[in-house]
């Protein structure tokens, strides 16, 4: 599994998780719920939480995407405000080296405690390459935020919070039972289960996450070669493209 598959099925923990179809691909993630938080990393990845919006509890989200980019170059923020409707200006290239290699719809449901959909959005997952490194960039402007109950405030930058966490992931097969041993090590903290994988996989992850006029973004990178000073450095660049 390469990691533009990996970031595309990081974070799902249900069986039957992904069905594919001429060239498309449906994720639904269905969440564990702790104690309040936000989402992190809107289509990418979905730790456990439950977020509090307009006095609904959200409990889940699900989110599909096709395998087709829907950009292969950088798009304006007027091309996403007319797509998505969101406005972000989408940087071609960060100046580490990280440069745009695709860009991706997605579309999300919230669901409330009930199962009830609370709100259904579109947001965009680009994606963006340093030599064989990549790294996922998720925008929404979605009620429930991406603020994770698991990540600390690593800088405060033009009013904006920037968030950090990072953990190991195991990534299992949609039908995968946890073992003691596994019971053991999520309890402990020592990795974090997803599901959605032909095989076990074990990543180390980290999610940089921050609002910013109005519009939520999360980095992630999994078995990355960036530091987190890196990672704020890019989220600062994201904020000053803003303006």
């Amino acid at each position: 599994m390469n990691k533009k598959e990996l970031y595309k099925t990081i974070g799902l923990i249900d069986d039957d998780l992904i069905t594919e179809a001429e060239n498309s691909v449906k994720l639904v993630k269905h969440l564990k719920i702790s104690k309040i938080a936000a989402v992190a990393a809107a289509a990418v990845m979905l730790l456990s939480l439950s977020v509090w919006a307009a006095n609904v509890l959200i409990t889940s989200r699900g989110a599909q995407s096709s395998n087709i980019p829907s950009y292969n170059s950088v798009p304006t923020a007027e091309t996403l405000q007319d797509d998505i409707g969101i406005s972000s200006k989408i940087l071609n290239n960060f100046s580490n080296g990280y440069t745009f290699d695709s860009g991706y719809i997605v579309e999300n449901e919230d669901y409330s405690e009930d199962g009830r959909i609370f709100e259904s959005y579109k947001s965009l997952n680009c994606h963006y390459k340093r030599n064989e490194d990549m790294i996922s960039l998720d925008i929404d402007k979605s009620t429930a935020g991406n603020q994770s109950n698991h990540s600390d405030t690593a800088e405060t930058y033009k009013g904006s919070d920037i968030k950090y966490f990072a953990y190991t992931n195991k990534l299992v097969p949609g039908d995968y039972q946890l073992t003691e041993q596994d019971k053991k090590d999520e309890k402990s903290g020592k990795y974090i289960f997803s599901y959605g994988s032909a095989e076990i996989k074990i990543s180390d992850v980290q999610i940089l996450s921050f609002e910013y006029n109005g519009l939520n973004y999360s980095i992630c990178a999994a078995d990355s070669e960036l530091t987190k000073d890196e990672l704020i450095n890019m989220a600062k660049e994201i904020i000053d493209a803003q303006e």
